[in-house]
Order: structure tokens, then sequence, then C-alpha cells
């Protein structure tokens, strides 16, 4: 049977134990990060077979609805053996109040649109750190080892104390501007799972300075086996210097033959999507859904 639960019947501590459970578990499903992302989510629960699913809401004119918090990619159902989880009753069972949706529903997930219901895939990169760090550079594609080699026998030196801040700023003014910025809110939330992560001993934040200046930087959360490309943050004296890419086959390196998966972040923008698949990295896909069960003229006003 599966059970709502509000904000204040979830067991904070049951919640990470049965997400652990889950093979296809996420850093950003951790209840101390969806706290602080959308303080008041509820969630659904299937005692039978394990299956969680958090509920990410807002209120806005009056109308509460599902939405994906900046920071996350993924939300959607997670289970000790996803081959169990029913999709379809899951996604009936959310309460009727909230009249609107747009997520992202975790990978594996395959569904077919209802009325009122639009689907679109979106792509994410993972690359497998099985290996030693020769044997995973030798399935970087020859652009990446190239970049990486510009630097002849001195590879830079990385800095790892990083601050919070300091990174925030650098976000802020390269990529965040790039993008068309980045609300205030957002940016709180994002320094909030720094800040946080950092006193749990999952935030990593690695760097390149220049005169000692940052010039390029990256936030990786670290999780019980998972890693998280989280956000980077590149200025042109970075990009001269092949900043990223030293950055990410730092961390690979740091982390070769562990076993863990290190989740790149994907993206639907063919640039970052390059960077990414030069690492190696394999892509898997995972749905964007919208449903709009808004009353008329609010329905054709969010189509």
């Amino acid at each position: 049977m599966i059970r709502h639960l509000a904000h204040n019947e979830i067991d904070k501590d049951r919640w990470d134990a049965a997400l652990l459970r889950c093979p296809q578990r996420r850093w950003y499903m951790q209840a101390w990060v969806l706290d602080l992302c959308c303080p008041e989510w509820e969630a659904l629960e299937d005692d039978s077979s394990g299956a969680i699913m958090p509920l990410l809401w807002r209120r806005k004119w009056g109308v509460d609805y599902l939405y994906q918090p900046y920071g996350t990619q993924q939300q959607g159902m997670f289970a000790p053996d996803p081959s169990s989880i029913d999709h379809v009753a899951f996604l009936r069972s959310v309460p009727k109040r909230f009249r609107y949706w747009d997520i992202n529903l975790n990978a594996g997930i395959d569904l077919q649109a209802e009325t009122n219901d639009h689907l679109t895939q979106q792509v994410n990169q993972e690359l497998l750190l099985d290996a030693d760090i020769a044997t995973l550079r030798a399935g970087y594609s020859q652009g990446h080892r190239r970049n990486l080699r510009k630097c002849g026998d001195h590879p830079p030196v990385l800095s790892r104390d990083i601050g919070s801040e300091e990174f925030i700023e650098l976000f802020q003014r390269t990529t965040a501007a790039r993008f068309g910025g980045v609300s205030t809110g957002d940016l709180l939330s994002l320094s909030r799972f720094l800040v946080e992560g950092t006193l749990r001993g999952q935030c990593r934040l690695l760097g390149m300075r220049s005169e000692g200046r940052l010039i390029a930087a990256a936030c990786f959360m670290e999780w019980k086996g998972g890693l998280l490309l989280l956000k980077s943050a590149n200025t042109d004296a970075g990009t001269d210097r092949q900043a990223m890419f030293h950055l990410v086959d730092t961390f690979i390196q740091d982390h070769a033959g562990t076993g863990e998966l290190l989740d790149l972040g994907g993206s639907n923008t063919a640039s970052v999507a390059r960077f990414n698949a030069g690492f190696g990295a394999r892509s898997t896909v995972y749905l964007r859904l919208v449903r709009n069960l808004l009353p008329p003229p609010l329905r054709w006003l969010k189509r």
C-alpha cells in the first residue's frame, strides 16, 4: 500500500536508511538536502516494496505544485529492487491538491504520457571508476588527453582550500551569468548545500589559482559510494589553462579503482555533454514530466 506522508510524519533517519538500500539513490535525495531546498517536502512510501518518492512542492497563486529544486537533477521513485516499483500507481497516489507538476523522474522509469502530460527525454553522463587511473585515462578522448598534455611536464598545482563563499562568488559571475543568471534564492540554496555538505564531510571543492586569485573551481559531492559533480565555475583565464580538464581529471585520479560511480551532472547542452563524454562517461536518459491539471484559463497559460 502506498501511503502519503505529510512533512511532520516523515522520519528523516528512516528516510535516509531507506534511500541507502536503493541502488539508484542520488546524493540530493538525502533528507537534509531536501530540507534545505524544500523545507516542507512531503513523501510517498510503499511498505511492501520499500519504495519511496519525495514530493517537492511550492505554492503560487494559491495553487500547490510540484517542481524541481535548483541543484537537484532527478527525483522520482527509489526502491531496493527498482523493478518492483509500480510507477503508474505511485504517480496516481500523489495528492490531488498538486494541480501542476514540472519534475524530473529518475533514470529507469519508463512511462506513457497520460492526458495532460508532456514527457521529454533528458540526458545525464556517468563514469564508473572501477579501474586504475592509467586505464581510465586511456578511455578519454584524444582531445581531452591533448588538453591535459598542454601543460607539458609541469601539471598545474590545484588548490584544495577553496571556501564556499569564494566558490559562490566565482560561480555567480561566470557559470550563472553565462546561463542567464541564477536567482538569489537559488544561490542561497547552493551556498547552504556547500556549507552543510562540508560540515558533513560530503562536499569537496577543487580549484585553480593565478597569482592567488581563483580562476576556476569545481564542487564535488561524495556520499555512500556515489560521486557527483554538482557545479563548476571557469573564467577565461581558467579556459586558457584547461582548468576544468585538470580539475575533473584530478578528482577521477583521487577515486580511481574505488568502483564508485561519478555522476557528471549531464546536460542537454551539446558542448557540456561533449566535455563529459570526453572522460569516457556514458549517457543515460531520464524523463522530465510536466502534468497540467489546472483549471481553465490557468491551464492554457501554463502550456
